[in-house]
């Protein structure tokens, strides 16, 4: 049995797609494009990921503007940090990891205004998602990119997930935690799963959905899985400059669907992070008289 790859380039064209459809009657409505602010380190100008999120803000019609902070006081970079959050001509705001020289996840968490939120970090954002029992629910909010794209994922692989057993391995606030709540709100039994969980072999051999967010490549091995069982990747990690997933290459001998590393998640969160710019422009337009 060999593993076909779900393809996570066709979903982030759909909702690229979906995104556009909806930048542009923010277009019409207000006479301007959404606009998302990108802060970046100087020296990321050239990144993958941040060249692939203005590929796909211009496929979705988003103005996106990068600024990037050079290393410095602490004090002036979050200074910086909140002039760019108080920008009233920015719908939507992404610090682009790794972060800038002296920048936190909390910094992020802290110094972005929920209503500028476009990756889902602030308080605010994470907590109205956790209140959230259902999927219908979590309609029109803004989610953890990564988190998002996984649940999306899962649906794009079209089969029966209520009830079904998922299993979550990591357990960070903006993957792991996140994507474990969405796939409960698809009525899936979750657990989620540590570099310390006992027996985790065991266990990840349970699920009838994987989810790999541990930053760990190679840590789930064939024999870890269970036959026929959708796998998704979204631990990359970068070895000898080279990104590797955290599912070892045997996984496709045993694995029903899995997505692939690169290919897999990334394009999905990107376009998830387009599409939270894009709804956070139409609650901006919203709230104006």
């Amino acid at each position: 049995m060999s593993a076909k790859f779900l393809d996570g380039k066709a979903l982030a064209a759909r909702l690229l797609a979906e995104a556009r459809r909806r930048a542009g009657a923010v277009t019409r409505r207000r006479g301007r494009a959404p606009r998302l602010a990108i802060v970046a380190a100087a020296d990321a100008s050239a990144g993958s990921y941040l060249k692939a999120k203005l590929k796909a803000c211009a496929a979705a019609g988003v103005d996106a503007v990068v600024h990037r902070l050079s290393p410095g006081p602490r004090a002036k970079t979050l200074g910086l940090l909140a002039d760019l959050a108080a920008d009233a001509s920015a719908d939507a705001l992404l610090i682009e990891t790794p972060y800038p020289h002296g920048v936190s996840p909390a910094d992020a968490a802290a110094t972005i205004p929920s209503d500028k939120d476009a990756e889902g970090v602030t308080p605010g954002a994470y907590g109205r998602l956790f209140l959230a029992k259902t999927w219908k629910e979590t309609r029109g909010l803004v989610m953890p990119c990564t988190a998002l794209a996984l649940a999306r994922l899962a649906l794009a692989a079209g089969a029966p997930l209520s009830g079904r057993r998922a299993v979550v391995v990591g357990r960070s606030a903006t993957v792991g935690r996140p994507a474990a709540h969405l796939l409960s709100t698809l009525d899936m039994t979750v657990t989620l799963a540590h570099s310390r969980t006992r027996g985790l072999a065991a266990l990840c051999r349970e699920a009838d959905v994987l989810v790999l967010a541990a930053g760990a490549p190679g840590l789930v091995k064939a024999s870890w899985v269970k036959r026929g069982a959708l796998v998704l990747d979204a631990g990359v990690s970068l070895v000898r400059g080279r990104p590797l997933g955290d599912a070892a290459p045997a996984v496709a001998s045993r694995a029903g669907l899995l997505t692939s590393v690169p290919g897999g998640v990334g394009p999905v969160t990107t376009a998830c992070a387009v599409l939270n710019a894009v709804l956070l422009a139409e609650r901006r337009g919203r709230a104006r008289p």
